[in-house]
């Protein structure tokens, strides 16, 4: 593209088009030389004038300023290659502020017990559930565990160094230093166009890897560290790509902005959410397949199904429309796949039109990021 420009120009001339820069663009990009970060942003940039490449020569100056940054290839070639050194380069930061936050714990101090577990499944459990629990015993009855997080996930040969870097530090970090070193990064980087987190975005498009929250108890120089599994929301969820936007289990799908349509998993089943009595205590709400479809079935029988609010405020309107409701039964070939979710079966499934301009600016700017269905319910304990 920048060597058709230069030809024209040769037997043409430039007239009024282009700069002393971009004429020793088309030169450079022409002659195959390498070109610096400072040029590739610049050629990116230049996307903003592909409205007009396909102007001819001998019209104006559009079509042939455009080839001679690289032209419609060239100029994408260099938006991708930036999105990537950009990227590499957040995740450099990300570490470095890893290693220089977090805590480090004496693994001959600490006894690490997997609270997800219902077994104990060798002699090792054993001897770390007995320690952990002469340790706990200590504990004043009204103490508060220290709330923690760790990057982790399973290693392959595919995954990126970055991840790798992540978990082979090891390190346990509160949320108030999760937060810190995102507001380091943002000085310099934005997840298209938003501020990135740590927390939410982890190691990026298809990452295999979440943050497990742990509680964390101290008696002198023992500590135990009990898993209480991934950490709720997107920082415990695995990431995946559809359609060139990052997809969490839970989070909205998009339609095209002038459609302003967000589908999503209203409930998913078989999954135990953590909750707390008036006295603080910790119990799990369950709801099985069978549980979900009744669910989903009053919700018409109530006419229910145009209500909507924002985070539970029971500012309840009836501006939104519900489009589509469904109960996943077969998730590999289920439009929930196809969109990018990876729910289990017994899930429903919806998609709603929004009307409220407002409500519809706060979902594209990722403030509102799922369904919550409400609901009176009852709570019947079952032994564990």
């Amino acid at each position: 593209a920048a060597q058709r420009a230069l030809d024209w120009a040769d037997k043409n001339g430039w007239g009024d088009c282009g700069t002393p820069v971009g004429k020793r663009r088309a030169n450079q990009l022409a002659k195959g030389e390498n070109i610096s970060e400072d040029t590739i942003a610049r050629m990116a940039a230049f996307a903003r004038h592909l409205q007009y490449k396909d102007v001819a020569y001998s019209e104006g100056c559009g079509g042939l300023m455009v080839d001679a940054w690289g032209g419609q290839a060239g100029i994408e070639w260099a938006s991708n290659k930036l999105k990537k050194i950009r990227d590499e380069q957040r995740q450099e930061l990300i570490i470095q502020l890893c290693e220089m936050n977090g805590e480090v714990l004496s693994f001959d101090d600490t006894v690490y017990i997997d609270g997800t577990k219902s077994n104990f499944e060798n002699i090792g459990d054993y001897v770390k559930g007995i320690v952990g629990l002469d340790i706990l015993g200590k504990q004043d009855a009204d103490q508060e565990p220290e709330i923690k997080y760790r990057y982790t996930g399973p290693i392959s040969s595919n995954s990126r160094n970055f991840c790798r870097a992540m978990i082979r530090m090891g390190k346990l970090y509160t949320r108030e230093e999760l937060s810190s070193m995102s507001r380091s990064i943002n000085t310099g980087f934005r997840h298209r166009g938003r501020p990135y987190s740590i927390f939410d975005f982890k190691g990026g498009v298809n990452c295999n890897h979440y943050w497990e929250e742990v509680e964390v108890y101290r008696e002198g120089s023992r500590t135990v560290v009990m898993s209480k599994g991934r950490a709720d929301g997107r920082a415990g969820q695995v990431a995946s790509s559809s359609n060139d936007y990052w997809r969490y289990p839970g989070t909205f799908a998009f339609s095209e902005d002038d459609q302003m349509i967000v589908t999503g998993p209203a409930m998913i089943p078989d999954q135990l959410i953590l909750r707390k009595d008036e006295y603080g205590n910790p119990f799990h709400v369950f709801f099985s397949k069978e549980t979900v479809a009744k669910i989903a079935q009053k919700f018409f029988e109530y006419n229910k199904q145009n209500n909507t609010d924002i985070n539970h405020d029971d500012d309840i309107t009836t501006n939104n429309t519900l489009l589509e409701s469904w109960i996943v039964t077969d998730p590999e070939m289920d439009k929930s796949k196809a969109m990018g979710f990876n729910v289990p079966a017994g899930s429903w499934m919806a998609s709603y039109k929004i009307n409220d301009e407002e409500t519809w600016q706060k979902i594209k700017a990722g403030e509102l990021q799922g369904f919550s269905v409400a609901g009176q319910f009852i709570e019947k304990a079952t032994k564990a």
